[in-house]
């Protein structure tokens, strides 16, 4: 057991061990490359190709990246776009900081071969990563390089909001380098927009800044003496043109093929033309022209436009992935949107349904009360009728009997009469007389407005006219009225006859008992 840990540990360190010097190796041989670039060119390459063997594949996007910079400084720019394309392939998507350097590689590549309109699109994606990272260099950078795209495509009010942009950060933020850029480029932006002076102060207090904090960063100086340079030329000063097309000669790598080495040779050529130096100005030339032709630039713009081609096709590959997700998950959203609305009906349905359900047994309930409460009022209006014609006929039989009682009396004795009177006073104290009292107490617990109403259409009604009303809307027939009143149906009709002369009925269609019921 021991000797299999020891196995697995040496197993480890070996591994980790190899792991670092391949990584050791390869950012090695990057260096000797990054060093070489400008001194012997195929040398750096033999490096380069070297470190790409070494290099492992967690660190591929990294190598890709550091060889698009190289092959970018010499200006293969075919083959600078050929590695940020692999690398860009490798970290879009996964890591933010990477993806903005490879952006940064194709911003360069595509401002110096005049691309600009590509260039800006790649310098707006670095300056909103870099505003959301709150890294101020990097941010002004991206401003300036905006500035002197639009310069180039000559919008010289788009130049101006991000060179002013970039001179505001200033305010905070202090970088004598960038400083410098920023004033040079409001120089040459001044000097297009026809202010000659307001542009040599521009670029004079560029080079003072540098100047004062003893900067020797070769770009920045190579650019602060180029535009003087141009700018001079440009004003018919020989001297002063002179002078700082000389200066750039410091700031450049001598016999270097690069466009910075051009530049520098067709400036001081311009430069001793100015000073009337045609001997000087036409081994310049010849210099300028050698190198150019080294260059080749006709041969790379094919190769560059080539994987133009090709990292176009990738980016539209990439862009019509991009979409499809997006279709895919707008697809997604509009069946998840889709099965809400079918679900939310299908509540709605049943909650209305419920509702509906809940509405026809409340209604139900409503009718089977006002049902009940119709019976119960009808069950009391037929005890009432009852009970009023069982009080009328023992009335007339209490009232029939002291009549026959009273023909007895007149018969009987003295002691007799007094005891038969006894019997007489004591019926009538225990016999109701006002039957009709009753009557309309129990009539008015269940119509107890009626009255009230009868009076207010009809207030000239006698008491007999509104028992006989009642009677009526008890829905009673004449002859139980009769009944009740004691008198004969005749009667009861003739009464019935002026009930409805007193209501106004008498020329009407209108049944006297449906009209006192609606009351």
């Amino acid at each position: 057991m021991e000797k299999f840990l020891l196995f697995i540990s040496w197993l480890l360190f070996t591994t980790t061990f190899c792991f670092g010097q391949n990584k050791k190796e390869y950012e090695q041989y990057m260096n000797m490359a990054n060093e070489l670039k400008f001194k012997d060119w195929k040398k750096a390459e033999l490096n380069i190709q070297e470190a790409r063997k070494k290099v492992s594949d967690k660190d591929l996007g990294d190598f890709y990246i550091d060889a698009a910079k190289i092959y970018s400084d010499v200006n293969y720019f075919d083959l600078a776009l050929d590695y940020s394309a692999k690398a860009h392939h490798l970290f879009v998507d996964k890591d933010e900081e990477k993806t903005a350097k490879v952006d940064g590689v194709f911003a360069y590549v595509y401002s110096q071969l005049n691309d600009t309109k590509r260039a800006i699109a790649y310098y707006k994606k670095l300056l909103r990563f870099y505003q959301k990272q709150r890294k101020e260099e990097e941010t002004v950078k991206s401003l300036n390089n905006l500035g002197n795209a639009y310069l180039v495509l000559s919008k010289l009010d788009s130049s101006r909001y991000y060179f002013e942009k970039g001179l505001a950060t200033f305010e905070t933020y202090e970088n004598p380098v960038l400083k410098a850029f920023v004033f040079s480029n409001f120089g040459k932006l001044s000097f297009i927009e026809g202010n000659a002076s307001k542009a040599e102060n521009y670029l004079v207090k560029a080079k003072d800044i540098l100047k004062q904090n003893n900067i020797e960063d070769n770009k920045s100086n190579y650019q602060v003496n180029n535009n003087l340079a141009n700018f001079y030329i440009e004003t018919q000063n020989p001297e002063k043109a002179l002078l700082y097309a000389r200066n750039l000669k410091d700031y450049v790598v001598p016999n270097a093929i690069s466009f910075d080495n051009t530049n520098y040779l067709r400036t001081l050529y311009k430069a001793y033309q100015l000073n009337k130096d045609y001997k000087l100005s036409t081994e310049t030339f010849k210099k300028y022209d050698s190198i150019r032709e080294l260059l080749n630039v006709e041969e790379k713009a094919v190769n560059v436009e080539r994987v133009k081609v090709q990292h176009d096709y990738e980016l539209q590959k990439r862009l019509y992935k991009i979409e499809q997700s997006r279709k895919n998950t707008l697809y997604i959203v509009m069946v998840i949107v889709l099965l809400l609305v079918i679900i939310i009906c299908i509540l709605w349905l049943i909650n209305f349904r419920n509702k509906t359900e809940k509405l026809r047994l409340e209604k139900k309930l409503i009718e089977n009360r006002e049902k009940q409460l119709e019976i119960d009022n009808q069950m009391k209006e037929k005890m009432l009728v009852y009970k009023s014609m069982e009080q009328s006929k023992i009335e007339e039989i209490f009232k029939s009997i002291l009549e026959q009682i009273n023909v007895l009396k007149s018969k009987l004795g003295h002691h007799e009469m007094n005891e038969v009177s006894k019997i007489i006073n004591e019926i009538k104290l225990n016999t109701k007389n006002d039957s009709w009292g009753d009557f309309e107490y129990h009539f008015l617990n269940i119509h107890e407005s009626f009255y009230e109403s009868l009076d207010t259409r009809h207030p000239g009604l006698t008491n007999y006219d509104k028992r006989l009303a009642a009677m009526l809307k008890l829905k009673l027939s004449t002859k139980e009225i009769s009944n009740l009143l004691n008198v004969t149906p005749k009667t009861i009709e003739n009464s019935r006859t002026r009930l409805r002369k007193k209501m106004n009925l008498t020329n009407t269609k209108e049944d006297l008992a449906h009209y006192l019921n609606d009351l």
